[in-house]
C-alpha cells in the first residue's frame, strides 16, 4: 500500500511541473559551421618547430640582437678614435708655446747701412829659397895635398872606364865619390866615397858602411 502511495505521489508532482500538458521531444539545430573541423592556425613566420622542439625565430634573434650590438660597438669606438684623434691633433695648436711668447715682436726700423771694413792687406811672406837638390859628381884626385887626406876606398880598377862606371852608379845613389890616380908604383886606379881629415874618422866611417856594400872597405892614407 505504501508503494502505491509513494507512485501516485511522484506522478502528482510530475504532472504538476508539466502544468498537464503531453511530453513534447526537443532536438538541437545542427549548425552548418558547427560540423566543419575549424583549421589550425598557422604558425608565424620564424616559429617552427626545431628539430629540439624549440622554435628557430628565437635563435635567429638572439643572433640579429647579437650583430646588432656588434654594429653598435663599432661605430662608438670609431667615434671615439676620431674625437680623440681630433682632440690630440687640435692640442698643440691650443697649448700656449712659452718660447714663441719669449720671442719679441720685431720692431719696424729703418736699416742701417753698414760700411764695409778694408779687408786687410796681407803681409808679405818671404819665400824660403829653393835649395836645388845638387847630385853628387866625381871629384878627380891626381896628387897629394899640403896635409895627408884619408879616403875612403871602395874598389881598385886597372882601368879608368871601369872606375867612372861603377862610379856614376854610385852618384845616382846619392854618394860623392874620388877618383885617385895612380902614383909611384902603384899603377890601379882607387875609387873612394869619402874622404876625411884623420885617420879615426875614416874607420867609424868604414864601419857604418861596410854591411851596405859586398867588398871590403878600407882607408887609403894619401
Amino acid at each position: 500500500m505504501s508503494e502505491n502511495k509513494s507512485k501516485d505521489q511522484n506522478s502528482q508532482a510530475n504532472n504538476d511541473e508539466d502544468f498537464g500538458l503531453p511530453d513534447v521531444s526537443v532536438t538541437p539545430l545542427k549548425s552548418p559551421v558547427a560540423g566543419t573541423v575549424a583549421a589550425p592556425d598557422p604558425a608565424p613566420i620564424g616559429m617552427e618547430k626545431t628539430h629540439a622542439g624549440k622554435p628557430e625565430g628565437s635563435e635567429r634573434e638572439k643572433k640579429e640582437r647579437r650583430s646588432n650590438w656588434a654594429l653598435w660597438l663599432i661605430l662608438l669606438l670609431i667615434l671615439l678614435i676620431g674625437f680623440g684623434a681630433y682632440y690630440w691633433g687640435n692640442f698643440g695648436y691650443l697649448t700656449p708655446n712659452p718660447e714663441e711668447d719669449d720671442v719679441p715682436t720685431a720692431q719696424s726700423e729703418e736699416p742701417v747701412e753698414v760700411t764695409p771694413e778694408p779687408a786687410p792687406v796681407p803681409e808679405s811672406i818671404e819665400e824660403a829659397p829653393v835649395v836645388e837638390a845638387v847630385t853628387p859628381v866625381l871629384t878627380e884626385v891626381a896628387g897629394r895635398a899640403d896635409s895627408p887626406r884619408y879616403f875612403l876606398v871602395v874598389g881598385s880598377f886597372i882601368d879608368d872606364d871601369l872606375a867612372r862606371d861603377y862610379s856614376e852608379r854610385l852618384n845616382k845613389a846619392g854618394l860623392e865619390t874620388f877618383l885617385v890616380h895612380p902614383y909611384g908604383s902603384i899603377h890601379f886606379y882607387r875609387l873612394a866615397i869619402g874622404q876625411y881629415e884623420n885617420l879615426d874618422t875614416a874607420l867609424e866611417a868604414m864601419n857604418a858602411s861596410q854591411k851596405e856594400y859586398e867588398e871590403n872597405l878600407w882607408v887609403l892614407k894619401y
